[in-house]
């Protein structure tokens, strides 16, 4: 804690809050934590109002939905870093948890990335990624639940070797990994496709998992059939 770090970290994991702060409280003085319910445009102006009065110079983006403008890097002048919740094989949001479920063919495999953050949607270099193979009986809230608890083992990791450091987010290196260019922020329309596909009896059907069921919708009431 001996650097100059003013920490504002961001997360949309629901009930999140203070488990993120904890682990940053570990490794920062006086971290600042601020939620969005992801999709909520209701609340969206009033969370980007509060990321844009905080006196910040570092970002540290946890499962995340708000997308963040070069007014909010700039102020960053510690960096800005981003975890993941997917492996760099699926960059974006919609489609991450359940494409190794009900899409295997496009890749049975699930992980975390850890990347900075530019100006373009997980683009980034990479600092760290781990990958996982998603057993075929797993259902999308197994892979919800193992991406979401890797994620924060990866933040207990970026933390501290941050604080540990006088560079920022430059106490990383780029390692040898790409994001590919094509299997990204997936159309709803596509995800239903996916589920279309599979067997009437299948127990994804009946899933409603945060942001990746072909029935959840972004914004309030969130699911179309309730």
């Amino acid at each position: 804690m001996k650097f100059d770090y003013r920490p504002l970290l961001l997360t949309s994991v629901p009930d999140s809050t203070a488990a993120v702060t904890a682990v940053a409280s570990k490794h920062f003085l006086e971290p600042t934590v601020i939620f969005w319910e992801m999709g909520n445009t209701s609340t969206k102006a009033d969370v980007l109002a509060q990321i844009e009065r905080r006196d910040y110079n570092l970002l540290i983006s946890y499962v995340n939905g708000i997308i963040l403008k070069p007014n909010h890097l700039r102020k960053a002048t510690y960096g800005a870093i981003n975890i993941h919740p997917a492996p760099p094989e699926h960059g974006g949001c919609w489609g991450i948890w359940c494409q190794p479920v009900i899409n295997r063919e496009t890749r049975t495999h699930h992980g975390v990335t850890v990347h900075e953050i530019d100006e373009e949607i997980d683009h980034g270099e990479i600092y760290l990624a781990e990958r996982w193979e998603v057993p075929a009986s797993a259902t999308i809230q197994d892979v919800f639940e193992h991406s979401v608890a890797d994620s924060m083992r990866m933040l207990e990791i970026v933390c501290e070797r941050i604080a540990q450091s006088d560079k920022g987010t430059r106490c990383f290196t780029a390692i040898d990994e790409r994001w590919d260019p094509s299997n990204r922020h997936t159309l709803i329309e596509q995800i239903r496709r996916w589920f279309a596909d599979l067997a009437p009896d299948h127990p994804a059907h009946q899933e409603r998992v945060f942001l990746n069921h072909p029935r959840a919708i972004i914004n309030p009431p969130y699911f179309d059939d309730l």
